[in-house]
């Protein structure tokens, strides 16, 4: 099976890319079956370099084939939203859920939240906002197997509230938030945006060339005197309001919690998610603006699992859309936050 594979990948690496970019953009490939899967499958595989034993070879390419006709039957059915096979192909949605989702924290003391809150203005909201335009927001990063989008998401609002306050992109430490801020967070199990927000204003954070990620749990080695003072506090978004956290996104960009646990996002590739994700928040992430795409309204929402996922490492959800409680499609406007 191996060197068939190997050999038809060697010989026809050229077609089979064609074909395979085509299968990108829904356009799926016809003719033999079991050729056409193990075209994509080898192509596949160098793209996202997957070595596996024999024996995990077979489980995966079995994935990967559920995985195309789970992505073929809701492409079929969604024109403003489009799956595909990015890394992820190879999981089951089990082994995706504990692999990429659980790493954000939501505070459920509603007291608590009302008691830190920020008045922001609603009115006279501008057509879109976005923040990549303005230089504020970092490269797309990724988090890879480590619970620690809280963290990430928690340098995004931070290198933006800098870069406004002193016109300078910097690029901070996840690493000294993932093993250093301990009272409370759980490194790569996970953990609050606001506690993260809440200790680099007491501790100041080192850049991540002088404390680079390393996808796991450490012991606590930041040098005092490298850490920058970034910001004083934070301040919930009022939850629940679309135009809350647009006015919040005319200012700065900020960190949002959202479900991410679906299909919907395990292979999202392009287009605005209106429905399909839910609200159980489990994954931090940050908005860094608005704008229409197509006839849709959509926040634009920074990922953290590199920039082969998605639209370069962003998604677009939409602003309006099949509401859960209130909280927004996939839960974006339950937990608003930004850096003060």
């Amino acid at each position: 099976m191996l060197k068939s594979l190997l050999l038809v990948f060697l010989l026809g690496f050229t077609s089979f890319a064609g074909a395979y970019q085509d299968f990108l953009s829904a356009g799926y490939p016809d003719g033999d079956k079991h050729q056409s899967f193990a075209s994509m499958w080898a192509i596949w595989r160098a793209k996202h370099n997957k070595k596996y034993t024999a024996a995990q070879e077979e489980v995966r390419f079995g994935i990967f084939i559920e995985n195309y006709y789970r992505i073929k039957q809701f492409n079929e059915a969604n024109d403003d939203v489009m799956l595909a096979l990015n890394k992820f192909a190879d999981l089951t949605p089990t082994e995706f859920k504990l692999k990429k989702t659980g790493c954000g924290y939501y505070q459920s003391d509603l007291n608590f939240i009302k008691a830190h809150t920020a008045k922001i203005e609603v009115n006279g909201l501008p057509d879109s906002v976005d923040w990549r335009n303005k230089g504020a927001v970092t490269p797309v990063k990724d988090q890879g197997q480590c619970g620690s989008c809280w963290a990430f998401s928690t340098t995004g609002v931070l290198e933006g509230f800098y870069f406004i306050k002193n016109g300078k992109l910097l690029s901070f430490s996840e690493q000294q938030i993932v093993d250093c801020d301990t009272d409370q967070n759980e490194g790569c199990n996970g953990g609050w945006p606001y506690l993260a927000v809440e200790y680099a204003a007491k501790n100041g954070l080192e850049v991540e060339d002088d404390y680079p990620y390393t996808a796991r749990d450490g012991n606590c080695d930041y040098d005092k005197s490298k850490t920058i003072k970034v910001a004083s506090g934070y301040q919930f978004v009022t939850a629940n309001s679309s135009d809350s956290l647009k006015a919040a996104l005319v200012n700065n960009p900020v960190s949002v919690l959202i479900e991410a646990d679906q299909n919907i996002f395990q292979f999202y590739s392009k287009g605005v998610i209106k429905a399909g994700c839910g609200a159980q928040l489990d994954h931090a992430v940050l908005a860094v603006g608005y704008q229409k795409v197509g006839l849709l309204e959509a926040f634009i929402v920074k990922n953290s699992w590199g920039e082969s996922w998605g639209q370069n490492g962003y998604v677009y959800i939409s602003t309006i859309g099949k509401f859960n409680q209130g909280q927004g499609v996939c839960g974006i406007l339950a937990q608003p936050l930004i850096a003060t």
